[in-house]
Formats: C-alpha cells, sequence, structure tokens
C-alpha cells in the first residue's frame, strides 16, 4: 500500500468534480458537443480516423455482438446492420470525450514519487480499459437499438454512456493505486548519516 495518499486524494476529487460537473451540464453538453462535432468536421484530421481507425472499430463492434442473444449482425465499412437497423460510427462516436478525461486525470493521478515503469504500466492499461470501455459502450448502444425502443438507445448514448466513463475512471484509479503504481525507491547511503 503506498504511504502517500495526496494524489489518489487528488485524483478522486477531480473524478467527483467531474461528476458533478457532468450532472449539471449534462444537457448543455449533447448541445454543445453536436455543436463541436460540427465544427470539427469543417477540418480534415477527422478523416484519418474515419479512413483507418472506423472500418476496425466496425470490425470489433461486429465481433463482439455477433455473440449477444437475439441479434442478426451484418457490418458494413462504417457501422453494422443489427436487426435491418444500420447503427453508423463516426469519428464522433470513437470515445474522445473519455480519452480527454483519462489524460487530465493521468496529469492529477501520477504526481508523486511513483516509479517509471508502474506509471507507464499504469498509462497503457488506462489507454487499453478506456478502449475497451468505448468499445463496450458502442455495442452496448448498437444492442440497444435491436432490443429495445429509440428513446432508451437515444438516453444511453446521449447521458449514461458519460456515467460509464467516470465510473470506468473511479474503478482504474483505485486499481492503480492498489495494485500497479509503486513509489520510487530512494537510493539511500547508510555513510551520510556518520
Amino acid at each position: 500500500m503506498l504511504k502517500n495518499k495526496m494524489p489518489e486524494k487528488s485524483t478522486f476529487s477531480l473524478l467527483f468534480i467531474a461528476l458533478a460537473a457532468t450532472l449539471v451540464v449534462l444537457p448543455f453538453a449533447t448541445s454543445f458537443n453536436e455543436l463541436l462535432t460540427r465544427i470539427f468536421e469543417h477540418f480534415s484530421f477527422y478523416r484519418v480516423f474515419e479512413e483507418y481507425w472506423i472500418p476496425y472499430v466496425a470490425k470489433l463492434l461486429a465481433a463482439v455482438l455477433s455473440f449477444l442473444p437475439g441479434l442478426k449482425i451484418e457490418k458494413f465499412a462504417s457501422g453494422v446492420v443489427v436487426n435491418g437497423k444500420d447503427v453508423w460510427v463516426t469519428w464522433n462516436c470513437l470515445g474522445w470525450q473519455s480519452f480527454l478525461l483519462f489524460f487530465v486525470s493521468l496529469f492529477v493521478g501520477l504526481r508523486g514519487g511513483f516509479s517509471r515503469s508502474s506509471s507507464l504500466l499504469t498509462v497503457l492499461f488506462g489507454f487499453c480499459g478506456t478502449f475497451l470501455i468505448n468499445l463496450f459502450r458502442l455495442a452496448f448502444t448498437a444492442a440497444l437499438v435491436g432490443w429495445c425502443p429509440s428513446l432508451f438507445v437515444i438516453l444511453f448514448h446521449n447521458y449514461f454512456s458519460t456515467f460509464l466513463t467516470i465510473i470506468w475512471l473511479f474503478l482504474f484509479w483505485w486499481f492503480a493505486y492498489n495494485f500497479i503504481l509503486e513509489e520510487k525507491k530512494l537510493c539511500y547511503d547508510d555513510s551520510i548519516d556518520e
């Protein structure tokens, strides 16, 4: 167990603040996210994601959905067809917001005297976990398209998926502080005291 609890306390405080801010601004955030999407679509950098990354994510999504009962899945380059309904995956669906929150939490969470190797392992574990949470979010949203009325899909897509990211970050940092991060070992020379 780590002796220095300050980074841990700061990280969880940051996540609680993020949760509170999310609750307050959630209705506005959805509208603001649409505005940001339209602004970014005027630039061409998002096309790299659409050309290379989205077909890969669509294949992963189809593979995950194929294990779920009651769904007939077909894939196409930019998404999947779930029970005859198209589910498009765009660059904005990839979860850039959750990666942004993850990277912000790294600046607070990795402060302190942690070893370089444990910090690197924490970043790698967190990045992979955030990617998998986003894949789960996409798969669950697509499954809802096949299982439920569209209102539930909209509510999950626009609101509950944000909470999923914050819950993931709480679990990630708890796990990192308890099982991954190690304090740096200081070199100590006994001859200094003499």
